[in-house]
C-alpha cells in the first residue's frame, strides 16, 4: 500500500493525469455513473495542470458518445484495450495494429464461434479460449489474450491498457513530470496499473488487482472513484482555494 508520505511526495509532480476504466470502475453494477461522481470528475478536471482520461475494452465511438454525454470531461479516450486512442481537444486518432488486425480477421474467419472485431481487436465469449488458442497456434499469429469478466479479447501482442495509457500520457510531456493515477476493477486493469504512479482499485475489484493496488476504496464503482477524489484530491484543493 502507498504510504501517506510517499503519496504527498508524488503529488509534487508538475502535472496530474487521472485515468479511469469505465465498466465497473466509473459505473455501478447497474451500468450507471452516479451524478455525484460526475460532479467530482468535473471539479477535478477544472483544476490547474490536471487532465482526465478514460480507458476501456469498448470501442472509441462508444467512449466518444459517453464523453459527450458527460460534458467532455475527458481529454483523451483509450479504447479497444489500448489499441485506439482519441484526443478530444485536437480530434486526433492514433491506432496500433492495423496489419495485425487484417491477419487476425483472416485467421478467425475459419472459427466455428462468433467473434466480433472492432477497429483492431476481437472479442468473444471466454468459453472459446481453447479454440482461439488452437487457431492462433495453427496460423502462427502472435496475439495477446486478455480476459475480462465473461469475455476474452484478442489483441495485438504489443497492446494492453498499460501500453495504450502510457502512450497517451506521453502525448502531454515527460513522464517524470506527470503524476499518473489509474483506477480499475477487472483483470484487464492489471496491465493498467503498470505505468501508474498510483493505482486505485475500487471495492468491487478482483482480488488480484486489490493485491497490487496502492489504494483500495471502501465504496464500489463510481462511488469509490468519488470517495478517492474527494478525500485525496478535492479536500486539499478546496482548502487552498
Amino acid at each position: 500500500m502507498l504510504s501517506e508520505t510517499n503519496l504527498k511526495l508524488k503529488k509534487n509532480r508538475r502535472f496530474s493525469i487521472f485515468v479511469f476504466d469505465y465498466d465497473g470502475t466509473l459505473t455501478l453494477e447497474n451500468g450507471t455513473l452516479p451524478d455525484s461522481t460526475h460532479e467530482a470528475l468535473i471539479e477535478v478536471s477544472r483544476m490547474e495542470n490536471t487532465l482526465l482520461g478514460i480507458v476501456s475494452g469498448r470501442d472509441v465511438d462508444f467512449l466518444r458518445q459517453t464523453n459527450n454525454r458527460l460534458k467532455n470531461v475527458f481529454s483523451f479516450l483509450v479504447g479497444e484495450n489500448g489499441a485506439v486512442t482519441y484526443f478530444s481537444n485536437t480530434d486526433e486518432l492514433t491506432i496500433i495494429g492495423r496489419e495485425w488486425s487484417q491477419l487476425a480477421r483472416m485467421v478467425f474467419s475459419k472459427a466455428t464461434f462468433h467473434i466480433r472485431f472492432f477497429e483492431i481487436i476481437g472479442s468473444t465469449q471466454r468459453e472459446h479460449t481453447e479454440e482461439i488458442t488452437s487457431l492462433l497456434k495453427e496460423s502462427n499469429l502472435e496475439a495477446k489474450l486478455i480476459p475480462n469478466k465473461d469475455s476474452i479479447m484478442v489483441c495485438p501482442p504489443s497492446v494492453d491498457k498499460g501500453v495504450g495509457v502510457a502512450s497517451a500520457v506521453a502525448h502531454y510531456g515527460p513522464t517524470s513530470e506527470i503524476l499518473l493515477t489509474c483506477f480499475g476493477d477487472g483483470e484487464n486493469d492489471v496491465a493498467l496499473f503498470g505505468p501508474a504512479d498510483v493505482g486505485v482499485a475500487v471495492a468491487n475489484a478482483i482480488p488480484q488487482l486489490k493485491t497490487i493496488a496502492d489504494v483500495v476504496t471502501e465504496n464500489q464503482g463510481g462511488l469509490g472513484v468519488e470517495e478517492y477524489l474527494k478525500k485525496n484530491i478535492l479536500l486539499s484543493y478546496r482548502e487552498r482555494n
